[in-house]
């Protein structure tokens, strides 16, 4: 039987920040939102979905040569937002980033890696799923939790990873397979 593994390519977060975010998401209550563990802490570039197990070397290969000649850069956050589809009943909540030049080029690269089409889309933006949002007590709650909805954070992009999404006894985690600086 032919074993796949569930990929994507993300930047992985600094100590420093992952542990910030997790410090921010303490005030929010516990039976209302599934909060992203510290670890997990991610900006997704690209879901490359289910993978056959004897293909992740070439996918690894691939990242690699898109990132073999890509500076690294700075991606800025400005705030924590909801998702915007249902302002009563938001999703999830977010750290969102500002799109750049660097990071749009970088994108651009892995997609032609993976011969994905790349039709005329809404511009990317960068951002962390901080928590999904547990839609019934959500709504329950006599006062949501106070976003920090002005922030400036400068997160430095060095790395890029594959990461392989895993469910570990009932739970989310994400294992970088494989990491490749920028230049």
């Amino acid at each position: 039987m032919n074993k796949t593994r569930r990929l994507f390519v993300g930047i992985p977060l600094s100590a420093p920040l992952r542990r910030r975010l997790t410090q921010e998401m303490e005030e929010w209550p516990k039976d209302a939102v599934f909060r992203t563990a510290q670890e997990n802490l991610h900006v997704t570039l690209f879901f490359l979905g289910f993978v056959q197990e004897e293909q992740v070397p070439e996918v690894c290969a691939k990242v690699g040569e898109a990132c073999r000649d890509t500076e690294s850069f700075e991606l800025i956050f400005n705030g924590m937002r909801y998702d915007v589809d249902d302002a009563e009943a938001p999703k999830m909540i977010w750290l969102a980033g500002e799109a750049n030049d660097a990071l749009k080029h970088l994108l651009e690269t892995i997609e032609k890696a993976f011969s994905a089409f790349v039709a005329e889309k809404k511009v990317y933006r960068p951002h962390v799923t901080l928590a999904k949002i547990k839609k019934s007590k959500w709504l329950k709650l006599a006062e949501k939790p106070k976003l920090k909805e002005t922030l400036s954070i400068v997160e430095p992009v060095e790395t890029i990873a594959v990461f392989e999404s895993l469910s570990l006894e009932g739970k989310r985690r994400y294992e970088q397979i494989d990491t490749f600086p920028l230049q």
